[in-house]
C-alpha cells in the first residue's frame, strides 16, 4: 500500500508541476461560469439542466487533454520499464494513476458548485436533482477518463493520445445515430445503449437510474481492465 500511495501522490503532483492542469481548471471553470451566468441573467433560466449539459460537452473536450500524458509520457521518456518494476500489480498502477486524475475531475466539478449559491438565494431550487446531476456528471467524466487512459497507454505521443481519445469519445457520443440504419434491426438497441448522448440526457436532469450508472461504470471498468491487461502484456 505504501508503493501505491507513493505512486498516487507522485501522479497528483505531476499534474500541478506544469501549467496544463491550471489552464484546464481555469478554462473549465470560466466557460462553465459563463454559460451558467448567460442562462441566469440573459435567458432568465434559473436551473442547472443547461449547466450540466454544457459541463458534459466541456468534459468531452477537456478529458482527453487531462489523460493524454498518463501513460504516453511514460512511453516517451522510457520510464514505463521503471514503472513496471515497482512492487505493484498492473491494476494497482492503473488505479493509482486513475485516482490522481479522478481528484482533478473532482476539483474541476467542485469549482462549478459556486453556481448553486445564487440559485439557493434567489430561486429556491430542489437540491435533489442538482446533487443527482453532479453525481451523474462525475460518473460521465470518470467514464471519459477511463477511455482516455486506455488510449494513452497505446501511444508515446500525447497529442496523438488526445486526438484518438476525442475520436473514440465522439464516436461513442454519436453512436445512437447508427440506430437509424435498418440494415441490421437487431443492432439498433445496441447502438442506443452504447451512446453517451442517450445516457447523459438523464444525467443533466439529475435523474440517476440503474441503467445509466451501470453503463458509465461498465465503460470505466472495461477501459481500466484493458489498460491493465496491456501493462501485463508488456511485463511478460
Amino acid at each position: 500500500m505504501t508503493a501505491l500511495r507513493a505512486l498516487f501522490v507522485k501522479e497528483l503532483r505531476e499534474y500541478f508541476a506544469t501549467p496544463i492542469a491550471f489552464v484546464l481548471l481555469a478554462v473549465f471553470w470560466a466557460l462553465s461560469g459563463w454559460f451558467f451566468s448567460f442562462g441566469l441573467f440573459f435567458v432568465n433560466v434559473a436551473q442547472m439542466v443547461g449547466s450540466f449539459h454544457n459541463m458534459s460537452l466541456l468534459l468531452l473536450l477537456v478529458m482527453p487533454l487531462l489523460t493524454m500524458r498518463v501513460f504516453a509520457e511514460e512511453n516517451k521518456t522510457g520510464t514505463m520499464e521503471l514503472l513496471l518494476s515497482l512492487p505493484l500489480a498492473e491494476w494497482q498502477i492503473v488505479l493509482a494513476k486513475f485516482g490522481a486524475a479522478f481528484v482533478m475531475l473532482l476539483v474541476m466539478l467542485a469549482g462549478t458548485a459556486t453556481a448553486v449559491a445564487p440559485l439557493v438565494l434567489y430561486a429556491q431550487p430542489d437540491l435533489g436533482p442538482i446533487l443527482g446531476g453532479y453525481l451523474g456528471i462525475t460518473l460521465l467524466g470518470a467514464a471519459f477518463m477511463g477511455v482516455g487512459m486506455f488510449v494513452s497507454s497505446l501511444t508515446s505521443n500525447q497529442i496523438v493520445a488526445a486526438l484518438l481519445t476525442w475520436g473514440v469519445l465522439t464516436l461513442l457520443w454519436f453512436a445512437d445515430y447508427a440506430s437509424a440504419l435498418d440494415a441490421v434491426p437487431g443492432l439498433r438497441g445496441l447502438f442506443l445503449h452504447l451512446s453517451f448522448s442517450v445516457h447523459y440526457v438523464d444525467v443533466i436532469r439529475g435523474v440517476i437510474n440503474t441503467g445509466t450508472v451501470v453503463y458509465f461504470l461498465s465503460v470505466l471498468a472495461v477501459s481500466l481492465a484493458l489498460t491493465a491487461l496491456g501493462l501485463k502484456g508488456r511485463r511478460a
